[in-house]
Protein backbone atom coordinates (compact mmCIF):
# COMPACT_ATOMS: atom_id res chain seq x y z
CA UNK A 1 0.00 0.00 0.00
CA UNK A 2 1.14 3.48 -0.77
CA UNK A 3 -0.24 6.95 -0.34
CA UNK A 4 -1.80 8.65 -3.32
CA UNK A 5 0.27 11.27 -5.13
CA UNK A 6 -0.16 13.67 -8.01
CA UNK A 7 0.92 11.62 -11.05
CA UNK A 8 -0.49 13.61 -13.97
CA UNK A 9 -2.35 16.81 -14.78
CA UNK A 10 -4.70 14.72 -16.91
CA UNK A 11 -7.47 13.58 -14.52
CA UNK A 12 -8.03 10.19 -16.16
CA UNK A 13 -4.32 9.38 -16.23
CA UNK A 14 -3.88 10.59 -12.66
CA UNK A 15 -6.72 8.33 -11.52
CA UNK A 16 -5.42 5.37 -13.49
CA UNK A 17 -1.86 5.73 -12.19
CA UNK A 18 -2.98 6.08 -8.59
CA UNK A 19 -5.59 3.31 -8.65
CA UNK A 20 -3.85 0.84 -10.96
CA UNK A 21 -3.65 -2.61 -9.44
CA UNK A 22 -6.06 -1.86 -6.61
CA UNK A 23 -9.38 -1.29 -8.43
CA UNK A 24 -10.79 -1.64 -11.92
CA UNK A 25 -12.98 1.47 -11.46
CA UNK A 26 -10.96 3.76 -13.74
CA UNK A 27 -9.62 1.26 -16.28
CA UNK A 28 -10.37 2.18 -19.89
CA UNK A 29 -12.72 -0.79 -20.42
CA UNK A 30 -14.72 0.02 -17.29
CA UNK A 31 -15.02 3.69 -18.15
CA UNK A 32 -16.09 2.86 -21.69
CA UNK A 33 -18.66 0.25 -20.56
CA UNK A 34 -20.27 2.68 -18.12
CA UNK A 35 -19.82 5.66 -20.45
CA UNK A 36 -18.02 7.50 -17.67
CA UNK A 37 -15.51 10.34 -17.83
CA UNK A 38 -13.10 11.39 -15.11
CA UNK A 39 -13.31 15.19 -14.87
CA UNK A 40 -11.08 15.91 -11.89
CA UNK A 41 -9.03 14.09 -9.28
CA UNK A 42 -8.07 15.04 -5.76
CA UNK A 43 -5.34 13.78 -3.45
CA UNK A 44 -7.05 14.03 -0.08
CA UNK A 45 -5.92 13.96 3.53
CA UNK A 46 -2.18 13.92 2.79
CA UNK A 47 -2.57 11.07 0.29
CA UNK A 48 -4.59 8.72 2.50
CA UNK A 49 -7.69 9.17 0.34
CA UNK A 50 -8.26 9.69 -3.38
CA UNK A 51 -11.26 11.51 -4.78
CA UNK A 52 -12.55 11.99 -8.27
CA UNK A 53 -15.42 13.70 -9.99
CA UNK A 54 -17.00 11.77 -12.82
CA UNK A 55 -19.62 12.34 -15.44
CA UNK A 56 -21.63 9.18 -16.03
CA UNK A 57 -24.46 7.99 -18.22
CA UNK A 58 -27.82 7.79 -16.49
CA UNK A 59 -29.42 5.64 -19.16
CA UNK A 60 -28.17 2.87 -21.48
CA UNK A 61 -28.30 5.14 -24.53
CA UNK A 62 -26.23 7.87 -22.82
CA UNK A 63 -28.93 10.48 -23.46
CA UNK A 64 -28.74 11.92 -19.96
CA UNK A 65 -25.69 12.34 -17.77
CA UNK A 66 -25.06 13.05 -14.13
CA UNK A 67 -22.11 14.11 -12.01
CA UNK A 68 -20.89 12.51 -8.80
CA UNK A 69 -17.85 12.11 -6.62
CA UNK A 70 -16.12 8.86 -5.69
CA UNK A 71 -13.80 8.54 -2.68
CA UNK A 72 -11.28 5.65 -2.38
CA UNK A 73 -9.10 4.49 0.50
CA UNK A 74 -5.48 3.35 0.01
CA UNK A 75 -6.62 -0.18 -0.85
CA UNK A 76 -8.90 0.98 -3.67
CA UNK A 77 -12.06 0.39 -1.64
CA UNK A 78 -14.84 2.83 -2.48
CA UNK A 79 -15.62 4.73 0.71
CA UNK A 80 -18.50 6.67 -0.81
CA UNK A 81 -20.13 7.19 -4.18
CA UNK A 82 -23.63 8.54 -4.69
CA UNK A 83 -25.97 6.18 -6.54
CA UNK A 84 -26.87 7.01 -10.15
CA UNK A 85 -30.26 8.33 -9.05
CA UNK A 86 -28.44 10.63 -6.59
CA UNK A 87 -26.16 12.27 -9.16
CA UNK A 88 -26.29 16.02 -9.57
CA UNK A 89 -26.61 18.19 -12.65
CA UNK A 90 -23.27 20.00 -12.55
CA UNK A 91 -19.64 19.29 -11.83
CA UNK A 92 -19.58 22.15 -9.32
CA UNK A 93 -22.43 20.54 -7.34
CA UNK A 94 -20.56 17.22 -7.29
CA UNK A 95 -17.39 18.92 -6.06
CA UNK A 96 -19.30 20.78 -3.34
CA UNK A 97 -20.89 17.50 -2.20
CA UNK A 98 -17.50 15.76 -2.21
CA UNK A 99 -15.88 18.42 -0.02
CA UNK A 100 -18.82 18.39 2.38
CA UNK A 101 -18.48 14.62 2.69
CA UNK A 102 -14.67 14.65 2.99
CA UNK A 103 -14.91 17.17 5.82
CA UNK A 104 -16.82 14.57 7.87
CA UNK A 105 -14.13 11.88 7.50
CA UNK A 106 -11.24 10.83 9.69
CA UNK A 107 -8.73 9.59 7.12
CA UNK A 108 -6.44 8.01 9.72
CA UNK A 109 -9.27 5.88 11.11
CA UNK A 110 -10.34 4.91 7.58
CA UNK A 111 -6.76 3.94 6.68
CA UNK A 112 -6.34 1.90 9.86
CA UNK A 113 -9.61 0.07 9.10
CA UNK A 114 -8.43 -0.54 5.52
CA UNK A 115 -5.12 -1.98 6.75
CA UNK A 116 -6.95 -4.18 9.26
CA UNK A 117 -9.34 -5.40 6.54
CA UNK A 118 -6.44 -6.22 4.20
CA UNK A 119 -4.61 -8.01 7.00
CA UNK A 120 -7.67 -10.19 7.72
CA UNK A 121 -8.07 -10.96 4.00
CA UNK A 122 -4.42 -11.98 3.68
CA UNK A 123 -4.63 -14.11 6.83
CA UNK A 124 -7.61 -15.95 5.34
CA UNK A 125 -5.74 -16.41 2.07
CA UNK A 126 -2.66 -17.75 3.86
CA UNK A 127 -4.77 -20.18 5.89
CA UNK A 128 -6.40 -21.51 2.69
CA UNK A 129 -3.00 -21.91 1.05
CA UNK A 130 -1.68 -23.84 4.07
CA UNK A 131 -4.77 -26.05 4.06
CA UNK A 132 -4.31 -26.82 0.35
CA UNK A 133 -0.68 -27.69 0.95
CA UNK A 134 -1.50 -30.35 3.55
Amino acid sequence: MKKFTHESSNPKWNAQRNLSGITHYVEDDTLQFHKSRILSTHILEEGLLFGLIESCALDPDNRTRGFRYVIFDVTGYVIDRPKLEETVKTRRQAEKAMWAYVNTLDARVITKEAIDREERNYQDEIQRARKELT
